[in-house]
C-alpha cells in the first residue's frame, strides 16, 4: 500500500498515489464481478489501472449489456460498477439507486449499497455515504475471512473517513478500527485512525497510529506532520523533532532531516526510530557507513524494528558491492 488527500476531494483523491491504488483495489474487485456477471471483457489486476481506450471499451460493452436486458440486476449492477471504474460517480449512483428501489435480494442490496456509499465519497456527499457504507459493513462484518474482504475493508475504510471528514471523529474511531484490523498493513487506514484519535485528544494512541502508518510508508508526510503536532500536544519536543525530520526527509530535504534527527537522538538517545530515520536519510545521502551505523544503533534499542532491520540488511548488500 502508498500519499496526498482529496483537490476538489475527488481529484485530490485520483492525485494521491496510496488513495489511487485503493481505488484501484475496490474497483479492481468490483470489475471481477461485473466479469463473471455478464461475460466480461478484460482482466483488471488488482494494481492494475486500465488504459483509456480498455476502459471505454469495457464501458461500451457494458451499457450494451445492460440495455440489452434491463432487468437482468448482473448486468445494471455490472455498469454500475464500471461507471464508478471510470470515476463517472454520479452515473454509477443513478443505476444502483435504480436497483435499489426493486427491493432486490440481499446480495443485489450488498452491491448497490456499496457502489452508492464510495461513489457519495468520492463526491464529497459524505452525509449521502454514510447510510449505505454503515449497511455495507453491517451485513460484512461478521463474515469468517473478513480480513481478505477488500469490498468490506474499503467499504469500512470510506465510512470512518465520511465521518472524519464531517468532523465526527469520535463517530469515525469505531469503522477505522475495523478496517486497520481486518487489513493489518493499510497506512492510510492507520492514519486516518490516528487523526480520529486526535480529534479525540486521545494522542497516544494517535501517534502509535501514525508510527504503524510511516512502518509500511516511510515518507508519509501528512501522518508524520500529523505525529508532530500529537507529540506537541503530548508536551514531547524532542519526539515532535523526530517527526519534523521525518518530514524533511519525506520532502527529500535530506541535509535538514539529518540535523533535525540527530538533535533528537541527542536528546532521547533511546528512541529506536530516530535511528532507523537516520538511517534511511543517510542512506539517501548514500552515506552508507553512517547509514549502517545508525540501523545497527536502532536494533540496539529495539532488536523488532521493521524499518533498521531491512535498512540493514540493504545497506550491507550496497556495501559488499
Amino acid at each position: 500500500m502508498n500519499s496526498s488527500k482529496f483537490k476538489s476531494k475527488i481529484n485530490d483523491l485520483l492525485s494521491d498515489t496510496r488513495q489511487l491504488t485503493r481505488i484501484v483495489i475496490l474497483l479492481g474487485v468490483l470489475l471481477v464481478v461485473a466479469v463473471i456477471s455478464f461475460g466480461g471483457y478484460y482482466y483488471y489486476d488488482r494494481y492494475y489501472q486500465p488504459q483509456p481506450k480498455a476502459a471505454q471499451m469495457n464501458l461500451e460493452q457494458a451499457e450494451q449489456a445492460a440495455a440489452s436486458d434491463p432487468q437482468n440486476l448482473d448486468k445494471r449492477l455490472a455498469l454500475a460498477e464500471t461507471y464508478m471504474t471510470n470515476g463517472r460517480w454520479n452515473d454509477a449512483m443513478v443505476q444502483a439507486a435504480e436497483i435499489l428501489a426493486s427491493n432486490p435480494e440481499d446480495k443485489y442490496l450488498q452491491r448497490a449499497w456499496l457502489v452508492i456509499g464510495v461513489s457519495s465519497h468520492q463526491l464529497s456527499n459524505y452525509s449521502d455515504a454514510i447510510d449505505p457504507l454503515t449497511k455495507f459493513v453491517d451485513a460484512r462484518k461478521d463474515e469468517e475471512m473478513p480480513g481478505v474482504d477488500k469490498q468490506l475493508q474499503a467499504a469500512a475504510y470510506y465510512l470512518g473517513d465520511s465521518y472524519l471528514q464531517l468532523g465526527k471523529p469520535q463517530e469515525a474511531i469505531a469503522p477505522l478500527e475495523q478496517s486497520v484490523n481486518w487489513s493489518q498493513t493499510d497506512a492510510d487506514s492507520m492514519y486516518k485512525l490516528g487523526l480520529a484519535y486526535a480529534g479525540i485528544k486521545e494522542y497516544e494512541k494517535a501517534v502509535n497510529m501514525f508510527h504503524g502508518a510511516t512502518t509500511f510508508v516511510p515518507d508519509f508526510l501528512e501522518a508524520y506532520q500529523a505525529m508532530a503536532d500529537s507529540y506537541d500536544a503530548l508536551n514531547m519536543p524532542a519526539l515532535a523533532t523526530y517527526a519534523r525530520g521525518m518530514m524533511a526527509y519525506s520532502k527529500k530535504d535530506y541535509s535538514t532531516a539529518r540535523d533535525l534527527l540527530l538533535q533528537s537522538s541527542q536528546v532521547k538517545p533511546d528512541f529506536a526510530p530516530t535511528f532507523a530515520g537516520l538511517g534511511r536519510t543517510y542512506e539517501a545521502l548514500n552515506d552508507l557507513l553512517n547509514a549502517k551505523a545508525a540501523y545497527e544503533a536502532a536494533l540496539k534499542i529495539d532488536v523488532n524494528n521493521f524499518t533498521a532491520s531491512n535498512g540493514l540488511q540493504r545497506v550491507e548488500a550496497m556495501l559488499k558491492k
